[in-house]
Order: C-alpha cells, then structure tokens, then sequence
C-alpha cells in the first residue's frame, strides 16, 4: 500500500510526467495539422509568402532582410518591416530541418500548441503552487476552441505564437505584486516574446496588465516593486528595438497602408459591425460545427469549458485565500473579455486606437487564458470534494481529460483534406515564379499612395524607371533584386525619376563617382529622385542598403538581450540563495 501511495503521490506532484501528459495531448491536437491546407486557411498563403520572400531576400544578401524581392510585380514589399518578426524567423529556421516551407509552418503551429501548454502550466503553478491544477488548466488552455480556430481555419500564426508568451508575462506580473517579485523578469520575457509576435495581443496585454497594476496600486507604494516594473520595461523597449524601432522609422517618413484607420478598417463603426451575437458563444444550430465557422473563426465557448464555468457556484467558498484575489480578477477580465467580443459592447463610443484588433472576437484570446485559470481550480476542487481517495481522483482526471479530447479532435478532423497537393503546389508556384502580383498579397505594408492607385496606375504601371517631370532618354536599364542601373542622356534641370521600387526607407541612390541624389517618396508610392542640374550623360544607380537606424537598432537589442540573460542569471540566482 505504501508503494501506491509513493506511485500516486508521484503522479500528482512529479512536473515531468504532467510536462509528457500536455505534450502527448499537444501532439494528439497536432495531429490533424498533417492532413490540413495552409493554402486554403485565412491567412497561410500570406505566411508562406513571407517565409519563401524572407529566403529570396537573405539570397541575396539584404541582412537584416526587411524587403522581399520579387514581390508586388518585382517592386519589393516590406513585409518583415511590419509584420512582427519571430514568426518568420524561427518557422525559417525550421526550414533548415525540413523538406518544404510548409511543413515548417506546420511544426511551428504543433511547438506553439504544446509550448502554450508548458507556459500556461508553470503559470499557473506558480499561482497556486498545486501542479495537479496547473496541468487541469494547461490542458484547457490547450483546447479552448478558439485558440484551435486560430490554427486550423485562420492560421493566424501571430495570435496563436502569442498564446504562448501571454502565461510567461503573468508569471512575471503575479510574481512582482505577490511573491516578493522573485520572477519579475518573467514579465520582460513575456511581453518582449508578445512584442515580437504579435502587435494586437500586445497591445491589450499591455492594457489589462495596466488594470491589474491599478488593482494593486497600494502595492506601487514599495519602492523595489516600481525599480523593478522600470527594469522590466527598459529592458521590454531595448531587446525588441529591432521591430519597433525601423517600424517606427518607417512611420515617420512616409504614409503607409498599416496606419491608416479607414483603410485598415481599425475603426470603432468596424469593429461593432462584427461583434457577435450570443447566441453565436453557445448554439451549435445542429451540427458539431456550423458551416459559418468554417469560414471565420471558432467563437464557441464550448459545452466542456461552459459546464466547468457553472462549477463556480459551487466550489467559490473552497477556494484557497492564497490565490482568491486573482480568481476573482481573472473572472472579471474573463468576463470583460467576453462582453466585448458581443454586441451589447459599444464598440461605436470607443476611441479609434482600442479599434485596431479590427475584429472584437479577438479578445476571445484573453477569455481563454483567465479561463482556463479559473476552470483549472475549479476541477481540481470538485473532483477533490467529490472523491475522497487520491488513485479514484487520478482515474477521474484521466477520464475527464480523455473525454475533453474525444470531443475536441472531431471539429479538428472537419478542416482537414485528402488533397494533399494543394500546398506544395503553391508552394512550387512561388519558388518557380517569384514575381507574385500586388494583387495576390495583402497590400497592408504597401505606401499609402501606391495602394490608392491599385486598380489604375498600378494596374499599368512596368517594371522600369518612369520619367514623371521634365526631360531626359533612357538608354538602357538593367535591374537585378534590389539594384537597378540607369543610364541616361540628355537629362534636364528637375528633371523626376521614379525608379520600379516601393517606397520604403533604405533604398539609396548615386549617380557617377557616388554622388549622392536625394530618395523621395513619388506621387505614387515609388522610390524617385529630383535632377538638380542638366546632364549630358548619367548612369544612376538604385540599391537598397537599410538604413543606419535599423542597423543601430539590431545591434542595441543585440547587446541588451545580452545584458538581459546576465541579468536573470543574477536573478534567479538570488533567488536560490
């Protein structure tokens, strides 16, 4: 009887034997993955794209690479200037260990499935210091539907990266205010992971993070709590400068698609438009998946995840006093999050900066991790009020975790395909034709002025050196990724050029003898120059070279990622002493 009970206590309490448990459930939920199409989801072809662009543009030699060649009809598109890095570069790498792009995509969303999983459960244990609740909510937090639609129908590859930073960040933020800050760094790690992954998740982190600080705003009065919430945020700034510092320069010098609200649609009359009913959070209408969800997001709560949430009435007054507080502000943001996915939110009152998440169902994503807290404390107390033997508990929970599985897997099975040809078709299509048309992308990173002009000047617009004002001849033209050489004669005074690239900082442009011409932005979105002088004879030529402010700022979250990882070495080791 006592080896049972040595068994069943290391069952319970052994992190290693719950880490195989989430990563063998992660795996079961990857497993549809292999037989799904990227091509056919909301938004794979565009993180195909930018994998498959990334490769051309480290081919040839643009490091940092944040211009893809070949695309928008061999113009070049900034689509890692704004699209947040980790999720090009780390799926790239696993490239480097796979066949096609495609299926690096592919192992990226089945690592974040389990990561997610790993961080929600040391989250939570931190929290709580019960591993047998940390697993109870990793594993919902694995499941919850929405973040699953995220991966089989939209492959919104940021949002669903992002599911795994969010847990690291609230390890650090409940350890600042709870725990003497013994993990405060956590919050850098998390919210530098969120920076880099996801713009929008970020965003209203940084915003719910603000509220749990008012929450214990009595708290702020310790001075060690408000150096290290400073630390934290220097260091948040200096490591993901690479991002945020070029796509702020990129801001400041030019109009670009991203920032506007109307074209982007970031705006409060959108944002109400697609708010949900309720009714859409519950009913099924019949079917295990209704069609209307195959062609948007998975916005069911689900029955599993709905029952446990009814289990609060009954288990409120065991909860332990130690993590009470968070229980009830994670019901509150919970709740909050899921109000405003509905449309008695009045989204239309809102200020147009809360509008950039464009769709309010994407606050789903902060429903599902106060959630899966708060139902992962409240299974662990039923089954403890219910059964009185720990190896009855143990079955119990395994029954209770098989069942959520067999339930969850079906509506997985409905986004996958027997056609396996679809992706590496495409895939073939793009390596074997690079020049993708500015219409068969998203067109979001592209000048202000250019996309205006999509459906007429760009519709006829060569891919050669236009003369906009003035005079001169083209004698020839010779371009090649990101250079193209021009030679000229007969140029006249203010004579404008505009060269077969969009516009974005970083593309310089020298006449003979590296004479430097000014870059202008054009009247339609190109890179252009203005000829101050008459010339008889010119060879001009258009390279992109970055700019010096992009090279500072890889080299400043360099060093300071650096300085970090010597600075949580530090930490944790005072921490153990």
């Amino acid at each position: 009887m006592e080896k049972i009970n040595k068994i069943i206590n290391h069952i319970k309490e052994n992190k290693w034997i719950h880490y195989l448990v989430i990563i063998i459930i992660g795996i079961i939920l990857s497993i549809p993955l292999c037989k799904m199409n990227i091509r056919d989801t909301h938004d794979g072809f565009l993180h195909l794209l930018r994998l498959i662009g990334t490769k051309n543009s480290l081919k040839l030699g643009e490091i940092p690479p944040i211009i893809t060649p070949y695309f928008c009809n061999n113009w070049g598109y900034a689509m890692n200037l704004f699209y947040n890095p980790t999720v090009t570069y780390i799926p790239l790498l696993l490239k480097l260990f796979t066949s096609t792009y495609v299926i690096a995509l592919k192992l990226f969303a089945s690592l974040c499935i389990i990561l997610s999983g790993i961080t929600m459960y040391s989250f939570v244990n931190k929290v709580t210091n019960k591993r047998v609740v940390a697993l109870f909510s990793a594993i919902i937090y694995l499941m919850v539907p929405y973040k699953l639609g995220d991966v089989y129908i939209r492959f919104a590859i940021g949002e669903f990266a992002a599911f795994v930073f969010l847990p690291i960040l609230f390890i650090g933020v409940y350890s600042l205010f709870n725990q003497e800050g013994n993990k405060h760094y956590y919050i850098a790690i998390g919210a530098i992971g969120l920076l880099l992954t996801h713009t929008v998740t970020t965003f209203y982190t940084a915003i719910i993070c603000f509220l749990y600080i008012l929450f214990n705003i009595k708290k702020l009065k310790e001075k060690e709590i408000i150096k290290k919430l400073v630390i934290n945020v220097i260091f948040i700034l200096l490591v993901s400068a690479l991002f945020t510092i070029p796509m702020l320069e990129a801001k400041f010098s030019a109009e670009y698609t991203i920032f506007d609200n109307e074209l982007m649609v970031t705006n409060s009359q959108y944002v109400y438009e697609n708010t949900l009913e309720i009714s859409d959070l519950f009913i099924y209408n019949g079917n295990l998946l209704p069609e209307s969800y195959k062609k948007s997001a998975i916005y069911i709560i689900g029955v599993p995840i709905f029952t446990l949430m009814c289990l609060t009435i009954f288990v409120y007054k065991k909860i332990d006093k130690k993590y009470k507080d968070f229980y009830i502000i994670s019901w509150i943001f919970g709740v909050v999050s899921l109000f405003m996915c509905t449309k008695y939110c009045p989204w239309f009152l809102f200020p147009n900066i809360l509008c950039t998440l464009q769709y309010p169902w994407r606050m789903l994503t902060f429903f599902a991790f106060f959630i899966s807290f708060i139902l992962g404390v409240n299974l662990y107390i039923l089954i403890k009020m219910l059964f009185n033997k720990d190896i009855t508990r143990i079955i119990v929970s395994g029954i209770l975790i098989t069942l959520m599985v067999i339930y969850t897997i079906p509506i997985l099975l409905e986004f996958t395909s027997n056609d396996k040809t679809v992706d590496i078709e495409y895939e073939n299509k793009i390596l074997n034709n690079p020049k993708i048309n500015y219409m068969s992308i998203n067109r979001e990173y592209m000048p202000k002025k250019a996309l205006l002009l999509q459906r007429t000047y760009l519709k006829e617009r060569n891919d050669e050196t236009y003369i906009l004002e003035g005079q001169a001849n083209i004698t020839s033209e010779n371009k090649e990724g990101f250079t193209d050489i021009v030679e000229l004669e007969n140029i006249e005074k203010d004579t404008i050029l505009e060269f077969p690239y969009l516009y974005y900082p970083g593309y310089k442009i020298t006449l003979e003898d590296n004479l430097k011409l000014e870059t202008i932005e054009t009247e339609h979105g190109f890179v252009g120059c203005k000829i101050t002088q008459d010339i008889e004879k010119a060879k001009i030529t258009v390279e992109y070279k970055g700019t010096a402010i992009t090279y500072i700022s890889y080299v400043v979250s360099l060093v300071s990622a650096i300085i970090f990882i010597v600075y949580c070495y530090k930490e944790s080791k005072k921490r153990r002493l």
